[in-house]
């Protein structure tokens, strides 16, 4: 009886353990999260674990079994996206699971050493599952963050498209978690694009008017277009966006709402409401020219192309 007891409580544990990396690892990696290949891939890996009780010292529970282990349950978790992501959803797996474990093995440790022996039962073995969690949860979190400077930021690249006033244009970007500029008036994000990739969507007279004014004095445009009539029906377009940067506690950055923003990936077209902000040689000799507000991508609607 005591066998079973202990057995179940191994695999209760094994289960929430196995769970809860298997999602701090997709939250790490902003993968989506699908409860049900979830569950199934944590049941699969506490029923691993427990078998520890009954096989240990097996073969199957050697390092390259356990690599192995791990690798199905990430596949079962997770769909598959290539090879170059799932390297990184099993590095992020890794890592949270010495975190985690680390963690658990302290806050065993220092429970024994107050007088709860692990041979006592269970109980300290889920005092520190909970510590464990620590850390996981914090990787899980805010970690996905410092690996985006780590990696290449192509793997960040995508493509804006701008519509406004019957012209089209597109533009490479880069989805930056350092880009929370938000329109004060509207609330919308912003993307911040290069004004020599844009300039094709603005009429002449607005275009002599950015050349001249819009690095150093974007207030001057708006007056310009309200005294002298706004022919082209851009002035109402046109936002003043208050920013700060290094070296720059405030400034302005002139903007504009088009019509329809796109972003395109790999993974579809995702249209969404925003603004457009025009940078003034901030972005030269960049392999791309815009820099889009993730919570761009938030607010979108995915697109189903014509014929899918």
């Amino acid at each position: 009886m005591g066998y079973v007891v202990y057995g179940d409580v191994l695999l209760a544990l094994n289960f929430f353990f196995d769970f809860f990396l298997l999602w701090f690892a997709g939250k790490f990696m902003r993968r989506r999260i699908r409860w049900l290949r979830l569950t199934a891939a944590a049941l699969l890996g506490a029923a691993y674990g427990a078998g520890v009780a009954v096989y240990a010292g097996s073969f199957l529970y050697a390092w390259p079994a356990a690599a192995a282990v791990s690798v199905l349950l990430l596949r079962l978790a997770y769909p598959w996206q290539g090879w170059p992501e799932f390297c990184r959803l099993a590095a992020a797996f890794y890592l949270l699971a010495f975190a985690m474990a680390g963690a658990g093995l302290a806050a065993a440790a220092f429970l024994a050493q107050r007088g709860a022996p692990l041979a006592a039962g269970q109980a300290v073995r889920g005092a520190a599952l909970l510590f464990a969690l620590i850390p996981g949860f914090s990787l899980g979190q805010r970690g996905w963050r410092l690996l985006r400077r780590a990696w290449q930021k192509e793997d960040f690249l995508t493509v804006l498209e701008i519509a406004a006033a019957g012209r089209l244009l597109s533009v490479p970007a880069l989805i930056d978690t350092g880009n929370n500029l938000c329109e004060p008036v509207s609330g919308l994000p912003v993307a911040v694009a290069d004004y020599t990739a844009l300039q094709g969507l603005f009429p002449q007279r607005l275009r002599l008017l950015l050349q001249r004014y819009g690095g150093a004095d974007p207030a001057q445009i708006l007056q310009s277009l309200a005294r002298d009539g706004d022919v082209d029906g851009w002035w109402k377009r046109l936002r003043l966006i208050p920013f700060a940067s290094i070296g720059k506690s405030h400034g302005l950055l002139l903007g504009f709402r088009p019509d329809k923003l796109t972003v395109i990936s790999s993974e579809g077209r995702l249209t969404a409401p925003g603004v457009v902000a025009l940078s003034f040689g901030e972005l030269k000799d960049r392999p791309y020219g815009a820099v889009i507000n993730p919570q761009l991508l938030q607010g979108g609607e995915n697109i189903k192309e014509v014929g899918a």
